[in-house]
């Protein structure tokens, strides 16, 4: 705008004339928001110019329009229109809706939320505990149409609308899938839907054979057979719906199995078997019905019933409960049936057979005789009429005493190739079958369980000897302890075992061999060499092996603390402080050590470097001289070979140490000698004893020499 609305007009000269105008910027419109803040991204229009005045601008200037924003004055006239001018502008008040849809009941309304706010703000609301409380009724998550970060608009006439949508859940339930009839299909609904009743899914129907006499008295207990009927239904778990009513059932079975009807004595059935049947879902019913068998009726030729004599009734056929068996007619004193069994046609009639009179019956006895203890063992008595077979097997007989251990010697009725009986009223036949006891090892090399039948067949008879009749353990133990008979290692063990082959009498079960010889596995236990304990001596090297004996052996090793090196004064008294080492384990023999260095013993010195005791378990003392002064490396002579023993050094003092009962072998070093490290025990031994010997020659000469000094 300018500074000037018009340029007076001036005269005219010779001069040049100049005159200035000054435009200066005009101001804007700035939205803000109610903190004063600049409201980002709006229009900030500037004033415009009045078209009448370059010096003003046009008054009443509308603000601009902010979607979702109300200015708090709708114009502005600036008061100096080069400066901007702030206008608070109000965020709009908007409403968003929330709408959850259930899909499966025509995308109705379940449940709808509104929430409220300014434009262009978060909608602070969340989807989450709705869902889960409709996710425990039983919905199921469509789309959540809610996004986290949702604003609301800037549009004053629309809400704005936002979709969640469900649909019902399903379940399955059924032999694969049960669940508690009555209870929730969702456990956090209690008040909602009910799992269904077991039999909508399961179901039990059954096939029953009933056994009744004529009069319909139970004879056998039903036989009963049931199918399973089952189905899978898929349960709405809102509603709790069965969704597939439909679903077509399906049985554990495809047929009942057959029935065979079972033989009842004194009847016969009117059918032998119940036949198969297709399960069907209903329960099936079948009888068989039990009718009482005819029997034999005696009568005279005449076919007159002969009085006051046996009426046997049939036989029933053991492998046809229709029928009824071959049956014995009656023995009647004085006459003959025409046939010896009827096996009737018609089970229910009564058979006639005609008897007549007869000669005298004949005896045949079959005996059957142990041979091994000439016992009879059983006697079986046959009737029959002169002249006809002799009706009589031995094979069930033989069979059972076969079975019981028995063998057979000879089989007298067999033999006779089908015997029939004789015309001798006076002497019956008699016909022998001879049996002895059979035999049977048991042994390492035919073992049996003890106690259990000895003949399979005959669990009561008798039983297999205990396994300690033909087979026992004996042991050789080496024991290792100190001299109080503490253990110092774990015992040595070796076992041998000895066994004989009995032979059992099969009837008895009694060993007819008691006194068969006992062999062993082994001559002799091996020998067992004592191992070295660290700060013991063995009483023994090597436990020899002793001959095997049905007994058990036991040796005792007996350990005993090594003695020590206890150093002494000229006086023979211990020396105070000074240290007493322990002799050295040999590492071959256990009963012995090896040469072990005599200790230092400050302010002390020996002759003596080191000791071979004779007796391990005994202290050596060893002889110290105490030191007087210091001797300078020029000054010492070389000192002469000298042997000194324990006992020889202690026999003139009253020493305090004990003496050793066995004079140790005891080494004493040359000057500036140094003796090589032996790598072997022996060896060392060796050249200790040799070092010995050298010395106790140089010491004999030096002796008296020694002596005089003193």
């Amino acid at each position: 705008m300018a500074d000037q609305a018009s340029v007076p007009s001036t005269a005219v000269t010779q001069d040049n004339i100049e005159k200035t105008v000054t435009y200066t910027a005009v101001g804007k419109i700035v939205p803000v928001d109610p903190d004063g803040n600049k409201i980002p991204d709006v229009p900030t229009p500037d004033y415009k110019n009045d078209p009448d005045d370059p010096t003003k601008v046009v008054p009443n200037e509308p603000v601009p329009e902010i979607p979702g924003k109300t200015p708090e004055t709708p114009t502005v006239t600036p008061n100096d229109p080069t400066k901007d001018t702030e206008v608070v502008y109000q965020a709009n008040s908007q409403k968003a809706i929330i709408n959850y849809i259930d899909q499966d009941s025509n995308y109705s309304v379940i449940k709808s939320d509104t929430v409220t706010g300014s434009s262009n703000e978060k909608i602070n609301y969340s989807t989450a505990t709705e869902l889960e409380e409709l996710l425990n009724k039983g919905y199921v998550l469509v789309s959540d149409g809610f996004p986290a970060d949702a604003t609301f608009d800037d549009d004053q006439n629309t809400d704005q609308v936002f979709t969640v949508i469900v649909k019902h859940g399903e379940a399955p339930v059924g032999p694969n899938n049960p669940h508690e009839p009555g209870t929730p299909v969702n456990p956090n609904d209690p008040d909602g839907p009910k799992w269904p009743a077991t039999d909508e899914y399961s179901k039990e129907y059954t096939s029953t054979v009933h056994f009744v006499d004529e009069n319909g008295n139970k004879v056998f207990d039903d036989n009963v057979q049931t199918s399973t009927w089952t189905r899978t239904l898929i349960i709405d778990t809102v509603t709790g719906e069965i969704k597939n009513t439909d679903a077509s059932w399906q049985s554990d079975k495809a047929q009942y199995d057959v029935v065979n009807v079972a033989v009842k004595d004194g009847y016969y059935a009117d059918k032998s078997q119940v036949a198969a049947k297709d399960a069907v879902q209903a329960d099936l019913e079948d009888t068989v019905v039990y009718k009482t068998l005819g029997k034999v009726v005696p009568v005279d030729p005449n076919g007159n019933e002969i009085p006051n004599v046996s009426q046997p009734q049939y036989n029933n056929d053991p492998t046809d409960p229709t029928k009824g068996g071959k049956t014995d007619v009656p023995d009647i004193p004085g006459y003959t049936p025409e046939v010896p069994s009827v096996t009737p046609e018609n089970p229910g009639k009564d058979t006639p057979v005609v008897y007549v009179p007869v000669q005298n019956e004949q005896t045949a006895k079959i005996i059957y005789i142990d041979t091994t203890t000439g016992a009879t063992l059983e006697m079986d008595s046959v009737t029959g009429m002169p002249g006809t077979t002799i009706d009589y097997s031995t094979k069930d007989r033989i069979e059972n005493l076969v079975n019981k251990g028995y063998v057979v010697v000879e089989d007298g009725f067999s033999e006779a190739n089908d015997p029939v009986f004789d015309s001798d009223d006076n002497t019956d036949q008699v016909y022998y079958v001879r049996l002895e006891h059979a035999t049977v090892p048991v042994g390492p090399n035919n073992p049996h369980e003890p106690g259990t039948p000895i003949n399979p067949n005959d669990p009561d008879g008798p039983k297999w000897p205990a396994t300690d009749e033909y087979s026992k353990e004996y042991t050789s133990t080496v024991h290792f302890v100190d001299k109080n008979g503490n253990k110092l290692r774990e015992d040595d063990v070796q076992t041998s075992t000895w066994t004989r082959t009995l032979i059992i009498d099969k009837v008895t079960g009694e060993v007819l061999n008691s006194n068969e010889t006992w062999l062993a596995d082994k001559d002799s236990y091996t020998d067992v060499k004592v191992p070295v304990i660290e700060d013991y001596v063995a009483d023994k090297a090597v436990v020899l092996g002793q001959a095997t004996q049905q007994q058990d052996l036991e040796t005792t090793v007996t350990y005993s603390p090594i003695g020590v090196i206890v150093p002494v004064d000229e006086n023979g008294n211990k020396i105070s402080g000074a240290n007493t080492p322990q002799y050295k384990n040999d590492p071959n023999d256990p009963t012995k050590v090896v040469v072990t260095d005599t200790p230092d013993v400050p302010g002390y010195t020996t002759d003596i470097p080191s000791v071979l005791p004779n007796d391990a378990t005994v202290d050596t003392p060893v002889v110290y001289k105490k030191v007087s002064e210091p001797v300078s490396e020029q000054s010492v002579q070389p000192a002469q070979p000298q042997l000194t023993s324990v006992t020889e050094v202690s026999q003139p003092q009253q020493a305090s140490v004990a003496k050793s009962s066995a004079a140790p072998q005891v080494t004493k070093a040359q000057p500036e000698t140094v003796l090589p490290q032996m790598g072997d025990s022996n060896e060392h031994n060796l050249v200790m004893l040799g070092i010995t010997m050298l010395a106790s020659l140089f010491g004999l000469a030096s002796f008296t020499k020694t002596k005089k000094k003193q």
